[in-house]
């Protein structure tokens, strides 16, 4: 009987995986995951497109000093003579596996097409907000998964992926982008915001993330540049400031802490405005006043039952890291 030299045998066993290795290419190290973005580049990259209805200019969005002063309950005298240039208040939260962006709008003057002591529907000062929730994927900006937009007494839910199906909020539907910055439509007069197109009018402003703070010429605009504020810089410093002629009122306890619930006003109603920590819209049992903003993993879960990997464990809070 012959047999195959050892040299022979060894060749025919090694080919194949030769002939494999030829017809794969060679053997690659998987990528490595791109650093994060910083977290102004994310606030920036996320920062909402905004198409604010308007019939005058009661309906420009600015910053909470527009009249150059930390008092909140002269801002209704003071709007048709202020510095309505636009501004939009920012902030971001980190966990291990989302970021929590989260954007509030201000206006001076909640107030209606009718004299307002015949509406009995207007207030002093005005902050509505948004929340864009983004999962960490191993990419510098992540993936938006959902938006959330507050109008008065309720928050909605609208679904930036495929994975959220809702929790205590139902999903409205799809949010729509714009070059990567979630659309939003704000109601003229009250300031609701909604993700979904809304019939504006009868005039609309467009309001765009930009680098200078522009003042709408008129109130047909396409595109108004806004400036980005940090809600952590501009307005959580002076939270102590409570009581008639101060920048905030309306006192609660939050987890032990006395903070601001509304903006100080008395003009057509008692504080009415509430604070980005202020908020206590769709808590629910589980939930309470201040969560949405200062405890924003707590209150997704809840209001989103999230999928997948999800973690409510920060790695960046400054608010609740300045609560002791």
């Amino acid at each position: 009987m012959s047999h195959l030299p050892i040299c022979s045998f060894t060749h025919l066993l090694i080919y194949p995986f030769v002939c494999l290795l030829a017809a794969c290419g060679p053997l690659t190290a998987a990528p490595t995951p791109a650093p994060p973005a910083a977290h102004e580049d994310l606030l920036r990259h996320y920062a909402p497109v905004i198409h604010q209805g308007a019939a005058s200019d009661q309906d420009f969005l600015t910053a909470a000093d527009f009249d150059g002063n930390r008092v909140g309950n002269d801002n209704w005298q003071h709007q048709p003579t202020g510095d309505l240039s636009a501004y939009v208040y920012g902030s971001l939260i980190e966990t291990e596996s989302h970021w929590f962006l989260f954007y509030a709008l201000f206006h001076p003057r909640d107030y209606t097409p009718e004299p307002c002591a015949e509406s009995g529907g207007c207030h002093e000062n005005d902050m509505e907000s948004l929340q864009v929730i983004v999962a960490k994927d191993g990419t510098p900006f992540g993936r938006p998964i959902a938006l959330e937009t507050l109008a008065h007494s309720h928050i909605y839910l609208y679904r930036l992926d495929r994975s959220l199906r809702g929790g205590a909020l139902p999903v409205k539907g799809w949010a729509a982008l714009d070059e990567g910055h979630p659309i939003v439509w704000v109601e003229t007069y009250g300031h609701g915001i909604y993700g979904r197109r809304l019939r504006l009018g009868p005039s609309v402003v467009t309001y765009r993330p930009g680098d200078v703070a522009q003042l709408p010429a008129g109130l047909d605009e396409e595109a108004v540049s806004y400036r980005l504020l940090s809600i952590y810089e501009t307005l959580w410093p002076y939270r102590a400031e409570m009581g008639p002629g101060r920048f905030f009122d309306k006192p609660f306890s939050y987890r032990g802490q006395v903070l601001a619930a509304a903006f100080d006003g008395d003009d057509w109603g008692q504080d009415k405005a509430n604070t980005p920590w202020g908020y206590d819209q769709e808590t629910g049992d589980v939930l309470s006043r201040g969560d949405w903003f200062l405890d924003p993993a707590k209150a997704f879960a809840y209001h989103a039952a999230p999928t997948g990997t999800f973690s409510t464990r920060y790695l960046y809070n400054p608010y609740l890291a300045d609560l002791p």
